[in-house]
């Protein structure tokens, strides 16, 4: 996909992720949003601020404060500390300063107030969040004129040069400088909209990012040292600074320490983790409180509300009554399906999915289920490396750390079953896996590289979509595209290990799904029909989706480890853990070459075609599935990679 692509995919979802949180509660919300949007970093005083000093005449009430920090638009970054995601804020302000109510007269107005907060607040507790405040400080000075905004960049670049140079005595370790450098580049990045006439700060910044994605020594920091201090296109002629001169310093190399893994070439991505924190579900009461729902739905989409026969309509579908009874109000059969036909074309623009009258009530209380779950989410951060096919192909490969876990379920988890007993402690070494399920395009790429042991049919999936999970695939088959990466590319790829797989799920957790105690179809592609604990009915798709789609990985970055697709894991099958390996290793039997071993494998995960029990993270599949020769639509696989040594 190529980055103008991308960028109007991204302004899509943040432009649907606002429509939803507006629908949600209320149009007066939107403002609250617009403001919020400036700052980088939110907390609920700044918003109760911003709120008081520029929407009271706006009948924005004091809740919207909350809704917004809590809602799908922001993540918490801290202790009460919150960020919008860098495309949500992007879209919110360019809708703030296309209103012809705010405009950048508003958007000038809220920056010069956001820089009187922070200046207040550094001067009332000197030592407190200095960091917060130094990058609240330049969002506001880029907004407050070209003079301001040239003198942020040039107090970015000389944070840049100390952190560098090793000046800043509060930065002495590598990770210190790490994080630093990543910081002042995240932040660059933020503002870049308004430091367009900054090039050598936005140029600096990317090759702080290119210094990062390295784990090998390279000149790119010296690189950047001197175009930092030759060039004059950003610190030279402001008003009030002295003349620039030289100076001499030393540049840290940042590196990575463990056995083989320059060679992977290790980069840093940010993540969002999802948690559920509570269920509270609730029934639709009565058929006129369905009518306010879909009343409040419709306004949200059309800004008009139910006319009298859409109103009888609704009515109708929640009754499971046919359009005759409506007939003798007056109405005709016809002009009724007309009516109905465009209402339904609204509702399913603001829901997100097929609206009609057959499946109306059980759309509704799932919108109303959804509304009942409380989600916390977060921002978490790992590496990973990319193994490229070429033509915009590549497989992202995450680094689980090592670690111990006990393995198994605890007797008193719901719906567990006895092959999950007893449950033991087990020591992983670190290794990288696969940030998604191998997609149908990753399987293509692989299908066409030389055989290694057996033929592979390149388009096996019965759901077809490149970046949908490869599915309808065997066992050997998964065996033998590892094999053929190792071939390609001399690394040693292959299926996990069952201790591995479910070690890369907990991601640290014990509850049942790394969510928490439930799950929800809002975070996973499973038979919602079914629920599971506290949980809620939701969304039954019927086939897989797109990796990565539900935009939430583990605490380690994984994506889809719950549902979408089941996956290959290289053991034998056990009926239980007695006897079990401790160290993380396949547990097979006494032929280990993979291409003769016949009987059952494991399958781990759940799929799209499974209640949401099998998607716990103990769950292990003892049906026909995981027969080795078997190929289902609910079948596929993910693939790891070991560092330093080679596992078969």
């Amino acid at each position: 996909m190529t980055d103008l692509a991308n960028a109007g995919q991204l302004r899509e979802q943040a432009k649907q992720a606002v429509d939803r949180f507006v629908r949600r509660f209320d149009k007066s919300y939107r403002l609250l949003a617009y403001h919020a949007a400036l700052p980088l970093v939110l907390t609920p005083e700044l918003v109760n601020y911003l709120r008081n000093e520029f929407l009271r005449s706006e009948q924005v009430p004091w809740v919207a404060e909350v809704d917004l920090l809590l809602s799908d638009l922001c993540s918490q970054v801290g202790y009460e500390l919150y960020a919008m995601e860098t495309h949500v804020r992007e879209y919110l302000l360019e809708q703030m300063q296309q209103d012809s109510s705010f405009g950048k007269q508003r958007m000038q107005e809220v920056a010069q107030v956001l820089y009187s907060y922070v200046s207040y607040l550094s001067r009332l507790n000197p030592g407190r969040r200095q960091q917060e405040i130094e990058a609240q400080r330049w969002a506001a000075m880029v907004y407050l004129g070209d003079e301001q905004c040239k003198k942020a960049a040039s107090e970015i670049v000389q944070r840049l040069i100390e952190t560098i140079s090793g000046t800043d005595s509060e930065i002495l370790s590598d990770s210190g400088i790490r994080a630093e450098l990543a910081r002042l580049a995240r932040i660059t990045k933020e503002l870049s909209p308004q430091l367009q006439q900054e090039p050598t700060l936005l140029e600096s910044a990317r090759l702080v990012q290119q210094v990062l994605r390295t784990s090998q020594k390279v000149p790119a920091l010296e690189e950047l040292a001197k175009i930092l201090t030759s060039s004059k296109q950003i610190v030279a002629n402001l008003e009030g600074f002295p003349p620039i001169q030289t100076f001499e310093f030393q540049v840290a190399s940042i590196t990575i320490q463990s056995d083989d893994i320059e060679a992977f070439n290790l980069q840093i991505f940010e993540f969002e983790v999802a948690t559920i924190t509570g269920i509270n579900e609730s029934n639709i009461s009565s058929t006129i409180n369905s009518v306010e729902i879909v009343d409040n739905l419709v306004f949200s989409q059309i800004e008009k509300h139910l006319s009298r026969v859409e109103e009888l309509i609704i009515q109708a579908a929640i009754s499971n009554q046919s359009y005759k009874k409506i007939t003798i109000q007056g109405y005709t059969t016809n002009y009724l399906s007309n009516v109905a036909s465009k209402l339904w074309k609204v509702l399913s623009a603001a829901l997100g999915e097929k609206v009609n009258k057959s499946n109306l009530k059980n759309v509704i209380q799932r919108w109303v289920n959804y509304s009942q779950i409380d989600i916390h989410r977060s921002l978490g951060q790992a590496q990973y490396f990319i193994e490229d096919f070429g033509n915009g192909i590549w497989l992202e490969m995450v680094q689980i750390p090592g670690g111990t876990f006990v393995m198994g379920s605890p007797e008193d988890e719901l719906e567990r079953h006895d092959d999950e007993d007893p449950q033991h402690t087990v020591t992983v070494q670190q290794f990288c896996m696969g940030k998604h399920p191998v997609t149908q395009a990753q399987w293509r790429a692989v299908a066409a590289l030389p055989q290694f042991n057996r033929e592979l049919d390149a388009d096996p999936s019965e759901f077809k979509g490149a970046n949908r999970p490869v599915e309808q695939v065997s066992w050997y088959d998964a065996v033998e595209f590892c094999d053929r990466i190792s071939q390609h590319t001399g690394k040693s790829y292959r299926l996990p290990s069952e201790a591995e797989w479910e070690y890369a799920c907990r991601a640290g957790t014990t509850t049942p799904f790394h969510f928490g105690e439930t799950i929800t179809s809002k975070l996973a592609n499973y038979n919602a029909s079914y629920t599971y604990g506290a949980g809620v009915e939701g969304i039954y798709r019927q086939e897989t989706t797109v990796v990565g789609s539900f935009g939430v990985a583990n605490a380690f970055g994984l994506y889809d480890m719950h549902g979408n697709i089941d996956e290959w894991c290289l053991d034998d099958w056990h009926d239980n853990y007695e006897g079990a390996p401790t160290d993380g290793s396949a547990w097979l039997d006494e032929n280990d070459n993979l291409y003769q071993k016949q009987g059952r494998a494991v399958l781990r995960g759940g799929s799209w075609f499974n209640n949401p029990d099998f998607c716990r993270s103990a769950s292990r599949v003892i049906n026909s599935w995981a027969e080795r020769d078997n190929v289902v639509s609910n079948v596929g696989f993910r693939v790891v990679c070991a560092f330093g040594r080679i596992l078969q």
